[in-house]
């Protein structure tokens, strides 16, 4: 603003300069082509002889007032440069300032997706925590399981043990039973044989008594006595073989119901075995069944935990990626904002140079109007009207070269000031380059242990 309203007042005090001594421009072309047309455009008359001395007096005032006014439009023509270099640089700034702000927003946007990431990772490190707890639950489970299936198939092998063994028993008592059937059989035959024997040696006795008493008619003394003893042989003999029989009868009865009663405790036996082994079977394939579901579960657990890994791990190496992509993107945000501010330190630099000149040349500007005014010449008599427009010109003429003499020494007081004013800007351009050095090295360091602190935490996950 500064540098605006100098270089408008340098050109509102250009142009009534320029008013105030010629309505031609402030070149030095312009002051001779407008000299020369007034010369021209004199009338020849006494007025111009007796201004020709005054005229070769005056031209070395006009010559230190053509350089003077030829030193003054470079001075403009500067002042229109600086200006524009001005603008630009304000617009350069301007950018910048833009630009930083949307780098601190960029930074911001990844310090965010940073922290997201950083929430994303603790998540999947708990979640693969409880994954990997659930995997030593089912682990023990399975344990479990498995020394439930080992005491089930011993009990099976000590079950089938016994099964065979009743087996075999059973297999015995049925070669008993068929032993005992072909003993009662034999029994049976033998006691019928014996009947029948009996049966026949009663029939030859009877028969022998029959012929005894045909051939012993004659004996009637002996007859009672042979009939009462045959009596007492057939009684003996009904006696023992009812006895006999009745015994025989008694054993074969007491054996077939020890038979029978073994036949049925060992039939009990095999109905309970059998029901206990039908009843094992059915524990053995529902064990079974579990156990190839659990192991089902188990493996689709393994491949759950294995993709889970792979996915975690993926996650992890792109979370690393991003990260390492974002720690460099930063390090050259971080150089570019360094670069950047050491061109801002160099614009500062170079906008405060400009602000001195502006102020020497503001110091010139001031100092002109200051000069003092020579009184004006009375004006001489007036011999014609037509050389009333050189006597105005002559006058105004006189008037410029005993005004402008002050801008000469001005310049000199101006760059005596500035180089005056040079150490203090030096010192105080190499103190601000020392804090932006400070800067710089205070974002290393906080870099550094940014750096540092992420790669301790990387190390901890």
């Amino acid at each position: 603003c500064l540098f605006s309203s100098d270089t408008v007042s340098i050109r509102s005090y250009c142009n009534g300069q320029s008013s105030d001594a010629r309505p031609a421009s402030v070149s030095s072309s312009g002051f001779h082509s407008q000299r020369r047309r007034h010369t021209y455009s004199q009338p020849s008359s006494i007025d111009s002889l007796e201004t020709f001395n005054g005229d070769m007096t005056r031209r070395s005032e006009k010559e230190i007032l053509q350089a003077l006014n030829d030193r003054f439009a470079g001075y403009i023509e500067k002042v229109r440069n600086l200006e524009m270099h001005n603008r630009n640089l304000e617009a350069e700034a301007a950018a910048l300032r833009q630009s930083q702000a949307g780098r601190a927003s960029v930074g911001e946007h990844y310090e965010r997706e940073l922290c997201d990431l950083r929430d994303l990772l603790q998540q999947l490190t708990g979640e693969k925590a409880r994954a990997a707890l659930e995997h030593e639950h089912l682990e023990e489970d399975i344990q479990h399981l498995r020394v439930r299936l080992e005491d089930e198939a011993r009990n099976r092998e000590e079950l089938e043990a016994g099964v065979r063994t009743m087996k075999k028993y059973v297999e015995e008592c049925r070669l008993a039973r068929l032993e005992l059937d072909k003993k009662m059989c034999a029994l049976e035959e033998e006691a019928a044989f014996l009947k029948k024997n009996h049966e026949e040696e009663v029939a030859e006795l009877l028969a022998q008594i029959q012929g005894a008493q045909v051939s012993f008619d004659m004996r009637d003394a002996l007859k009672a006595d042979v009939t009462s003893a045959l009596r007492e042989i057939r009684s003996q003999l009904d006696t023992h073989a009812s006895k006999s029989s009745t015994h025989a009868e008694e054993w074969f009865k007491v054996r077939m119901e020890r038979l029978s009663e073994a036949a049925r405790s060992n039939q009990n036996a095999i109905r309970g075995s059998q029901e206990e082994i039908a009843e094992y079977r059915r524990q053995l394939q529902s064990r079974t069944i579990e156990l190839e579901t659990l192991r089902g579960m188990k493996e689709s657990l393994e491949r759950q935990r294995m993709e889970s890994e792979d996915r975690h791990q993926d996650d992890l190496n792109s979370l690393q990626e991003t990260i390492n992509q974002l720690d460099n993107e930063l390090k050259t945000t971080k150089w570019e904002m360094a670069s950047q501010l050491k061109d801002y330190q160099e614009l500062l630099n170079v906008k405060m140079a400009l602000d001195i000149e502006i102020a020497a040349y503001r110091l010139v500007r001031e100092e002109k109007p200051s000069a003092p005014k020579p009184e004006k010449a009375e004006p001489e008599a007036k011999p014609a009207p037509k050389a009333e427009p050189e006597k105005t010109e002559s006058k105004k003429e006189e008037k410029k070269p005993e005004e402008k003499p002050a801008p000469k020494v001005e310049p000199e007081k101006t760059e005596t000031k500035k180089e005056e004013k040079k150490p203090e800007e030096k010192k105080e351009a190499s103190k601000a380059e020392s804090k932006e050095a400070a800067k710089m090295e205070k974002a290393e360091k906080s870099s550094g242990t940014e750096s540092k602190e992420s790669k301790e935490e990387k190390a901890k996950k």
